[in-house]
């Protein structure tokens, strides 16, 4: 009877121990995830890294103006003006490509704006995570944004785009049936989108200028992002339990390292019996878990960018900035996640060597003790 117990109490330990290689590198990066994401100063760093040393912010926008253009031109479109001489905002931003928006950004959108908007944002988060509000309260205040667009850098940033256009070609000079004399035709320079040869390049400048003015006045002083969330449709409720279910979480992120010292504690109690044992049932387990989240510290980026590639949505093609900036952002969101695993992992590998020796030499000092 006896000998049986032992046989279903190690029989548990070893299923233990399989579970133990399994859960050492889960719990390890569980618990790094959430000593990451709920650092505020961390969230702020990788942010702002994120946002202000790449281009996917000109990257996003070249992809949901392309795709949004319609509608914005319905909204900010100058209807005022006599007909056949609106602008063709859709146009305009549909023709703008990846290298516009890049100089757009650099002149518009600077390291101080973007770098505001980050950190109220983070800041309002962890605000509300950590207190009793209903709501964060995020706001971003876009007056230095409205003063950069009225300002030099505006006008700049607009020459730039002028600048950047080609020369029409005949077929478009025909289509527009300019003649010298006759007045500017707005819309039809706007929708081809070329630099007319019988005007004066300060006057056709001066349409792209009113295009920026028509942006401007649409932008409010202080972007209310919190108003903007619930008029989504969001519930206050909702977002109140939504609050408690992320502390929830950031407690069981915190608390995970718990579920790999459990399970050793437990296979202490169902399979060993001597300290020979114990090298055996902690430091095989402690191999096999460490050597898996060694592995998985060094080639994450790879995986990733795998495992990215097959859920990016089609509406993002694979030849755009976006694409390639997606795949290169989340990467260094992940870096600070799986970079401590590398050491991590390494020490516990120690360990587990170490256990693994010593319950060896305690083994064969036995086996001599006996055969003398």
């Amino acid at each position: 009877m006896k000998t049986v117990l032992n046989a279903i109490l190690k029989f548990v330990a070893f299923i233990l121990a399989g579970i133990l290689i399994l859960a050492l590198p889960l719990s390890l990066l569980v618990y790094n995830t959430g000593e990451v994401f709920f650092d505020q100063e961390g969230v702020n760093r990788i942010t702002a890294a994120i946002f202000l040393d790449s281009d996917i912010i000109p990257a996003t926008m070249e992809i949901i103006t392309n795709r949004q253009a319609e509608e914005i031109s319905q909204k900010i479109e100058d209807t005022d003006q006599p007909e056949g001489q609106e602008l063709d905002l859709f146009t305009l931003v549909y023709s703008m490509k990846e290298g516009n928006w890049k100089n757009f950004r650099e002149a518009l959108l600077s390291d101080q704006v973007l770098g505001g908007w980050i950190k109220n944002t983070v800041n309002g988060f962890f605000h509300w995570l950590d207190t009793e509000e209903t709501i964060p309260q995020i706001s971003w205040n876009m007056m230095p944004l409205i003063e950069y667009m009225e300002g030099p850098e505006g006008k700049e940033a607009t020459a730039a785009f002028y600048n950047s256009l080609p020369d029409c070609s005949d077929l478009q000079m025909e289509e527009m049936q300019t003649q010298p004399g006759d007045s500017l035709p707005r819309a039809k320079m706007v929708k081809y989108l070329c630099k007319l040869s019988t005007f004066p390049h300060t006057e056709q400048i001066k349409v792209y200028s009113d295009v920026m003015q028509m942006v401007i006045n649409a932008i409010p002083q202080e972007y209310n992002a919190t108003q903007a969330f619930l008029e989504g449709g969001e519930n206050i409720n909702g977002i109140y339990t939504l609050k408690w279910n992320i502390r929830r979480l950031r407690v069981y992120m915190a608390a995970a390292l718990l579920v790999p010292i459990g399970l050793l504690f437990l296979i202490l109690i169902f399979g060993v019996r001597s300290l020979e044992g114990l090298g055996q049932w902690w430091g095989i387990p402690l191999v096999g878990g460490s050597l898996i989240t060694l592995i998985s510290a060094l080639l994450y980026k790879p995986l990733w960018t795998g495992v990215l590639t097959e859920i990016m949505p089609d509406v993002i093609p694979q030849t755009s900035l976006l694409y390639h900036e997606l795949i290169d952002g989340s990467a260094r969101l992940l870096t600070p996640v799986f970079n401590p695993l590398r050491w991590q992992s390494f020490l516990i590998l120690l360990i587990g060597v170490g256990l693994l020796a010593t319950g060896f030499i305690l083994k064969m000092r036995g086996s001599g003790e006996k055969d003398s």
